[in-house]
């Protein structure tokens, strides 16, 4: 919670033509806590409710006669993200301004609010606590965090996402000395869906791939459509040996997928650039770039397959199946 930017009740009787000390004044006090569009509960020092204003009231559950005198943690109950209620103290010193509120009926909103304490004389004499329900704007503002992260047709993570995944993975690399993986990889025979079906049974295929894609690989690992038929995946701390197993099973499970539309039958396939690296001597765009060129050298070696490469000595034979591809230098310039 925010601390109340002041600790001190406003003085009403003090402005020209303002209500006179006394009964006027407590009474336009009440009412202007009433009208404020926010919740507002007042707490003494003892932790029991005193006051509850409408927004309040609808808020919690609690109307302010059911309220007053009860445990502040009773009626407000804001908790942790592990759901444990807190109390009045742990409130105030828990920094967060956004946290969850339980209903009296169970139900959970998210409110933003602050609290400060209440002086009287140089004294304390109680706490305000405000709050306000921002659940649908904290929906809204998730919902567009997701949709600039992921990929609308497939619902994988997007080529921007993948980007900073990937920056994150080359500094751990650089810091810890773990060992990380790029797949990069592209379908082949994709076009014949796209040029016989239509692009909308070229997305539905996508769709259908990418469900599959998902089931191949660890929950920690990440699939990201690029754009168009492009893949990548980024296996994290998985050494090259384990990382080959894990293209292979992406490759045969491609090989295997049978895409029907509209009483036609398609198979298609995948051709796989592994990157493997474990400094933080290059960018995401050059692993991208590097890896893209491992791929297209396996589209030239007659697609359907993974060709390996290591970052760190990018003029190093690359592999196939575990094999010197001494063809492909001979066919390639």
């Amino acid at each position: 919670m925010r601390a109340s930017p002041s600790g001190h009740e406003p003085e009403f009787a003090a402005r020209p033509g303002g209500f006179a000390p006394g009964a006027a004044s407590a009474e336009f006090g009440q009412r202007a806590l009433r009208a404020i569009p926010d919740g507002v509960v007042i707490v003494d020092l003892e932790g029991r409710v005193a006051f509850l204003n409408p927004i309040a009231a609808h808020l919690t559950g609690w109307s302010e006669a059911q309220s007053l005198g009860r445990g502040f943690s009773e009626v407000v109950r804001f908790t942790d993200a592990h759901g444990n209620v807190l109390d009045l103290h742990e409130v105030s010193v828990s920094g967060d301004n956004i946290t969850a509120l339980v209903r009296r009926d169970g139900h959970v909103i998210l409110v933003d609010g602050a609290m400060g304490p209440i002086e009287e004389n140089r004294r304390q004499v109680g706490w305000v606590v405000t709050f306000r329900n921002v659940t649908a704007a904290k929906r809204l503002t998730n919902e567009l965090m997701y949709h600039a992260n992921h990929d609308a047709l497939t619902g994988l993570v997007n080529r921007r996402s993948f980007e900073s995944r990937l920056e994150r993975a080359i500094t751990t690399a650089a810091g810890q000395g773990c060992h990380h993986t790029l797949l990069y990889f592209d379908l082949d025979r994709f076009k014949a869906v796209n040029d016989r079906g239509g692009h909308v049974a070229g997305d539905e295929l996508l769709r259908q791939l990418a469900a599959l894609l998902r089931k191949q690989l660890r929950e920690r690992d990440t699939l990201a459509r690029l754009g168009g038929d492009e893949f990548a995946v980024l296996l994290e701390d998985c050494r090259p040996g384990d990382a080959a197993c894990v293209a292979e099973k992406l490759r045969s499970a491609v090989a295997g997928f049978e895409f029907v539309w509209e009483g036609e039958r398609f198979r298609i396939g995948a051709s796989i650039g592994q990157l493997d690296f474990a400094d933080g001597a290059h960018s995401p765009d050059e692993l991208l770039a590097r890896a893209d060129e491992l791929c297209y050298r396996a589209k030239a070696l007659g697609r359907n397959q993974v060709v390996a490469g290591d970052a760190a000595d990018p003029a190093a034979p690359v592999a196939r199946a575990g094999r010197p591809v001494a063809a492909f230098r001979q066919r390639m310039p």
